[in-house]
């Protein structure tokens, strides 16, 4: 009788045991289905947490159905870059993977998106960097600023950097070497550009103020003479002048802050502390000018005048000490000097310029004079004729209201075969530059329309 009861009581317990398995089980079902971690076909086990995600970061979606919260998560909590699991910080991962910050940016669903088809499996570190990037960048376009630049560096100091790229290193290095560098950025603690620029006056000839190669050649270079010295002020401000491989020592007639200081036109030099760009202004125009140097020596004095005849050796040819100083929007310029009658052509650019032809020319009548100035070649025809002498003037290019470069006088036939009046050297025309036909032609085809032209008159 006791073995009955005590089989039946087993059974019982058997039985009851079944009935809360399935119990717990249809709960477990229940839950399951409740905080589900699929949403459109995608399942983010790897990266949500209803309970993490409803306590931890949205407590007011507690209670929510699971379908509700994982559709909320995925609309709204990972382009904000949310956690939604212990395991898995989107902003940890991003800033602890170079790579990837490279490739997404701030798309915080890609890197969702890789850390569950990959990165989980490479074992990617995904927590403990919320609050900093380890190991930002320090290159941009395969080229390295490491000596230069420090991200955290950088952003430390400058609060309008730190606003836009705080989270930001490739922003942050890209800003620096588009615009930074520009700007004279101190972006790391080694390296202040204003420091070494006043610290080496052979740079300064080299480089003049353009700031991007002085980081560059730091970075290359001047890193193995050691840590840069505070140096506020221009170490042996620059007095003598580079041409070509001859070095013209100015010192004697030359002083940077005299000559800035009392050459209003100079002054810039002074603000901007361009000893290099001052003696080139004072060497180019200046002397040429005849401004003063310094407080010694004027432009009529011997150690002047043998200064410029050291700069200028070739005075016996103004031209070029007068087309050195200009511009041209092309890569002809063209001189004419009303004084001796020549036309000199040139090609090259400012400071830079190698004549290639000199010719003979006629200009305007004292009645009817040449305006001098400085124009631009607007216009070219290929002849026009002459109300006052019924004639032909062949290649017409107009730099002057209507004045311009066209061939000495022919008559009305179709091509320029009878002459009618072909002098040069004198001062005879109504206006225009007029020169031998072949010269006219030359320069009508082969100087473009915006080339510069200096019209002077000098006796030299």
């Amino acid at each position: 009788m006791k073995t009955g009861a005590g089989s039946v009581l087993k059974k019982c317990v058997l039985i009851l045991a079944a009935v809360v398995s399935v119990m717990m089980l249809d709960a477990f079902t229940v839950m399951a289905a409740k905080y589900t971690t699929k949403y459109n076909g995608t399942n983010y086990k790897r990266v949500y947490d209803y309970e993490y995600y409803t306590t931890k970061v949205h407590p007011e979606l507690a209670g929510e159905s699971g379908e509700e919260v994982i559709k909320y998560f995925v609309k709204n909590g990972i382009p904000e870059g949310e956690q939604a699991i212990s395991t898995f910080s989107v902003k940890s991962y991003r800033h602890a993977n170079a790579d990837l910050r490279k490739a997404y940016g701030k798309d915080y669903a890609s890197y969702v998106a890789h850390y569950m088809k990959k990165g989980f499996a490479e074992n990617r570190t995904t927590t403990g960097w919320d609050d900093k990037i380890k190991d930002p960048v320090t290159s941009y376009n395969n080229k390295s600023y490491s000596r230069v630049y420090d991200f955290y560096y950088y952003i430390g100091k400058y609060a309008s950097v730190r606003k836009k790229y705080a989270d930001d290193d490739y922003g942050a290095i890209k800003y620096f070497v588009k615009k930074g560098i520009k700007r004279k950025h101190q972006a790391s603690p080694d390296f202040n550009v204003l420091w070494y620029y006043n610290a080496n006056p052979t740079l300064r000839v080299i480089c003049g103020q353009t700031w991007s190669r002085y980081y560059e050649y730091y970075q290359k270079k001047g890193y193995k003479k050691g840590k840069i010295t505070a140096c506020p002020n221009l170490v042996d401000p620059i007095s003598y002048y580079k041409y070509g491989s001859k070095k013209i020592d100015l010192s004697k007639i030359y002083d940077f802050e005299f000559f800035t200081k009392n050459n209003a036109s100079a002054y810039k030099y002074w603000k901007k502390q361009d000893d290099a760009g001052a003696i080139k202004y004072f060497v180019k125009t200046g002397m040429l000018a005849g401004m003063r140097g310094n407080a010694e020596y004027d432009s009529t004095s011997s150690a002047y005048r043998k200064a410029k005849k050291k700069v200028f050796p070739y005075l016996k040819d103004n031209e070029y000490a007068l087309a050195d100083i200009l511009s041209s929007k092309t890569k002809y310029l063209i001189l004419v000097n009303q004084g001796k009658h020549m036309v000199y052509v040139f090609t090259g650019e400012r400071y830079n310029w190698e004549k290639i032809m000199s010719f003979p020319c006629v200009v305007g009548a004292p009645s009817t004079p040449t305006g001098v100035g400085s124009f631009r070649i607007f216009l070219k025809r290929t002849y026009f004729t002459t109300n006052h002498d019924s004639a032909k003037c062949w290649y017409f290019s107009v730099f002057n209201g209507d004045q311009g470069f066209h061939s000495v006088i022919y008559d009305m036939s179709e091509t320029p075969v009878h002459l009618i009046d072909g002098s040069l050297g004198v001062s005879i025309s109504h206006g225009c530059v007029r020169v031998g036909l072949s010269n006219a032609k030359w320069i009508f085809d082969t100087v473009p329309i915006g080339t510069r032209v200096k019209v002077y008159n000098r006796p030299w």
